[in-house]
C-alpha cells in the first residue's frame, strides 16, 4: 500500500470520526428536544388537571352553598313556626288561666280580634 492510500484512509477515518461526532451531537440535541417536549406536555397536562380540579372544587362549593342556604331557609321557617306555636300556646294558657281565676270564658279578648 502506498502513501496516497494511507493518506486517503486517514482522511476517511477523520471524516468518519467527524460524522460520528456530528451524529452524537444530533442525537443529544434530539434527546434534549424530546425532553423539552415531554416537559411541555407534562406541564400542559398538569395545567389541565389543575383546571379540572379547580372547576370541580368550585362546583362542589356552589352545591354546598346552595344546600347550606336551603337548610338555613328551612331552619328559619321552622323557627318561625315554633315561635308562632309558642305564642299561640302562651295566649291559650293565659286565656285559660284568666278563665279559671275569673270563672268567665271571655274576660280578655285576643289581640287578633
Amino acid at each position: 500500500m502506498g502513501i496516497p492510500e494511507i493518506d486517503q484512509i486517514k482522511k476517511t477515518e477523520e471524516k468518519a470520526v467527524l460524522l460520528i461526532e456530528a451524529t452524537r451531537q444530533r442525537m443529544r440535541l434530539a434527546i434534549d428536544e424530546a425532553k423539552r417536549e415531554g416537559e411541555e406536555r407534562l406541564s400542559i397536562r398538569l395545567s389541565d388537571a389543575e383546571k379540572r380540579l379547580r372547576e370541580e372544587r368550585e362546583r362542589h362549593e356552589e352545591l354546598l352553598n346552595q344546600e347550606t342556604k336551603k337548610l338555613l331557609d328551612q331552619a328559619e321557617i321552622e323557627a318561625m313556626q315554633i315561635r308562632q306555636t309558642g305564642n299561640n300556646n302562651k295566649e291559650a294558657a293565659v286565656m285559660r288561666l284568666v278563665s279559671m281565676i275569673t270563672g268567665e270564658n271571655h274576660v280578655l279578648s285576643r289581640p287578633d280580634e
